[in-house]
């Protein structure tokens, strides 16, 4: 940082000062301004880089860990839409519930972003629809998946468990069609019937649900487990019974102290350490 010389003359002390003030005012202004994850993954001391993944790039925070064992972490939707109506610019969410639960990870974890999320919504390959209504397609998946294979080849992974959070429930159901060396998913609040949670909030249909059918025909052996929250007014347990009907394989935790968004933390220690897919 350069330094502001401030002369012995008091006719021109002022302006340095003045130029102090504003500067300070300027660095409080960027830390403010700073969008919620970029200060976590700062606190978190985590990696950040982007990756192409062909059709889009996404964003990567990684921990360091490294083990042969490794958490893949996918976040909820955000805000796609301003009141219901207008489509939001970026869709990138202010309050990264998973990146906070991610924060304190001593295992092998790694938050992957969703196409054109976190600083990628001007990219030329980000139409609205990635955010809106194609959000948990076979385009948005495919991508998912191919980046996490990167991911997961770049670091030695021999297995992998996907984690998803919200809207990324939807999607790492889908994703478990197609990561590689896969043993386990898990969902918190997880939107696991898009179709059931649209007709429950008198939302228009979302399009192109394809890659969650693919995934109701992958191998039993890859274990799953959903937490949910009994007082959870965005995703209430009960439009998922359908799905957990046709999964008998499934394991459903339904919990108390908490809301979509909100105490998650208390829970965090059993959903992360889980036998059921550990």
């Amino acid at each position: 940082m350069s330094k502001i010389l401030v002369g012995r003359s008091t006719c021109i002390q002022p302006f340095p000062l003045m130029l102090v003030a504003v500067c300070c005012l300027l660095q409080m202004s960027a830390c403010v301004l700073r969008p919620a994850w970029q200060k976590l993954a700062i606190e978190g001391n985590l990696e950040s880089r982007r990756i192409d993944a062909g059709r889009f790039r996404h964003l990567v925070l990684w921990n360091g860990e490294q083990g042969p064992h490794l958490r893949i972490y996918v976040e909820g939707d955000g805000g796609p839409w301003i009141y219901k109506r207008r489509v939001a610019v970026d869709p990138t969410p202010s309050n990264p519930v998973l990146l906070r639960l991610m924060h304190d990870a001593t295992h092998p974890a790694v938050y992957l972003g969703r196409p054109c999320y976190f600083g990628a919504a001007t990219d030329r390959e980000c139409e609205q629809r990635w955010w809106t209504f194609d959000r948990y397609g076979r385009v948005v998946v495919d991508s998912m998946c191919a980046a996490a294979n990167q991911v997961s080849r770049q670091l030695g992974a021999e297995t992998v468990q996907l984690i998803g959070y919200s809207g990324g429930g939807a999607i790492v159901l889908g994703m478990s069609a197609c990561t590689d060396h896969l043993v386990a998913f898990s969902t918190i609040a997880g939107n696991l019937d898009p179709e059931a949670w649209a007709e429950h909030h008198g939302y228009s249909p979302l399009s192109d649900l394809s890659p969650l059918a693919s995934a109701a025909i992958r191998h039993s052996a890859v274990n799953e487990v959903h937490w949910q929250c009994r007082d959870d007014l965005n995703v209430p347990p009960s439009i998922t019974d359908d799905y957990f009907a046709a999964r008998a394989h499934a394991v459903r935790h339904i919990v108390k102290s908490c809301s979509h968004t909100t105490g998650w933390q208390l829970h965090w220690s059993q959903i992360i350490d889980s036998p059921e897919v550990n």
